[in-house]
């Protein structure tokens, strides 16, 4: 049994990906509900604290009446506790559109037939003070279901804490840089090993490949000078709460520099401490875990 007693509200636009993000943390092993009326919160919380004594609590807020819109008192009571987040998922409206349009549903918020574009717009701005107050706002507007799942592991998987949690995610410049890291590397400097015949078909998990990227000396030069960097802000984040970061390193293809790279980064930073996760967004393994929850 998972004893771990955090709670995660999850709240949002609709169609940002709100079912996504609870079924996760049900994965995860938290005990969830969804479409819960903000009336009820207290009483489920109290309830569910009895009923499953030291579990995690994801809950999903059901905020689509038509009445008054009140931040519920329980809610803002809680919004310092240690254990606590309030995640508030918000995408723009092009993409919530497209979203809508897909699924053919009707907007939850569209009560006396308004058009899409006037429910969204009214769901935004009576969801505002909510936004105001979450410890956690993420715009998932260029993020695929996996990523969105891979964010919320990262920020929510239970387990020890006490200390910050770092991700180092690989990705290619080509195809976008991801929306949620905090800080962006761009190691395109460096020669591209894709012009190598003989390294091309290879990533940065190889050794050749690394082999090759890593015994450049500005390589060795950024990844000194960055990886202290890190490790003094990693301390300065750790002092200010936060709890995550995010740190992305990119090249052109997102296969061989910056593959290289993070792998090596993510070896030097797990003397920090902190607990390390690996993702490579373009090339796979995927996830790997540097130190031990």
């Amino acid at each position: 049994m998972i004893d771990d007693p955090r709670i995660v509200v999850v709240t949002g636009l609709s169609g940002s990906g709100q079912s996504t993000a609870l079924n996760r943390l049900e994965d995860l092993g938290y005990h969830s509900v969804q479409n819960l009326p903000a009336e009820l919160l207290d009483r489920w919380v109290a309830w569910a604290g009895e009923q499953h004594p030291g579990r995690p609590l994801a809950i999903g807020l059901d905020l689509s009446g038509e009445g008054s819109f009140e931040l519920p008192t329980w809610l803002t009571s809680q919004s310092d506790s240690e254990g606590f987040d309030l995640l508030f998922l918000v995408a723009t409206e092009a993409v919530l559109s497209r979203r809508f349009s897909e699924t053919r549903r009707r907007h939850p918020w569209a009560h006396n037939q308004e058009t899409l574009s006037e429910a969204l717009a009214n769901e935004r701005e009576r969801l505002e003070p909510l936004r105001q107050v979450a410890s956690k706002l993420l715009d998932t507007t260029h993020m695929t279901a996996a990523d969105l799942k891979a964010w919320v592991t990262d920020n929510f998987r239970p387990g020890p804490r006490g200390g910050l949690g770092i991700t180092v995610i690989s990705f290619a410049f080509k195809k976008g840089v991801p929306a949620w890291v905090d800080l962006c590397a761009d190691v395109r400097f460096l020669p591209n090993p894709f012009y190598d015949p003989e390294l091309r078909p290879l990533t940065g998990h190889d050794a050749p490949v690394s082999d090759h990227v890593l015994s450049q000396p500005d390589a060795q030069r950024w990844l000194d000078e960055f990886a202290a960097s890190v490790t003094w802000q990693h301390e300065a984040f750790r002092k200010s709460g936060k709890s995550y970061l995010t740190i992305g390193i990119g090249c052109t293809g997102g296969r061989h520099r910056s593959v290289a790279l993070t792998n090596a980064l993510s070896k030097r930073l797990a003397g920090t401490g902190a607990r390390i996760i690996v993702r490579h967004r373009e090339t796979p393994p995927r996830d790997t875990c540097v130190t031990k929850s």
